[in-house]
């Protein structure tokens, strides 16, 4: 990593030139997902889940930070029907999270304050080629922290 010195007439101030400022993140946020899908890409997280053709929904959401070390995040994102595991990496200016889970999902988030949202992608769950082509979703979230 470099280093960036400033040179005061009385001192000199050396600081990484790429400083952290990783927020402690509140355990809970309460929100919601947006979701727009053909097919169903998670069977257990889509309320239309025998849908084939074009679906979409918009349902209640809570994601609980379940551990937190430094800029890396193990969650539980809950949903009328189960939870979901996530993982996630907090970037290094702390204003971005990008998290996945085992389904393949792709999802970034950004911060600020006490709202995350973001929008990201995932496709069909079951391991299969046909699976992944014929069932697919383009997904938003947005939470507030619970204070």
């Amino acid at each position: 990593m470099k280093k960036l010195c400033l040179l005061f007439t009385t001192s000199v101030f050396c600081g990484s030139v790429f400083a952290q400022t990783i927020p402690m993140l509140p355990k809970e946020w309460k929100g919601e997902v947006s979701s727009t899908s053909i097919g169903s890409a998670n069977k257990v997280a889509n309320p239309n889940q025998s849908a084939k053709d074009w679906n979409s929904f918009d349902e209640a959401r809570t994601l609980t930070i379940l551990r937190q070390e430094g800029r890396h995040l193990d969650l539980a994102l809950k949903h009328p029907r189960g939870e979901v595991h996530w993982i996630a990496t907090i970037s290094k200016d702390g204003k971005q999270i990008m998290a996945t889970d085992q389904g393949g999902l792709s999802l970034i988030l950004n911060l600020s304050g006490n709202s995350l949202s973001g929008c990201g992608a995932v496709r069909g769950t079951k391991g299969t080629f046909d699976d992944w082509f014929n069932n697919y979703a383009a997904l938003c979230y947005d939470f507030k922290a619970v204070k």
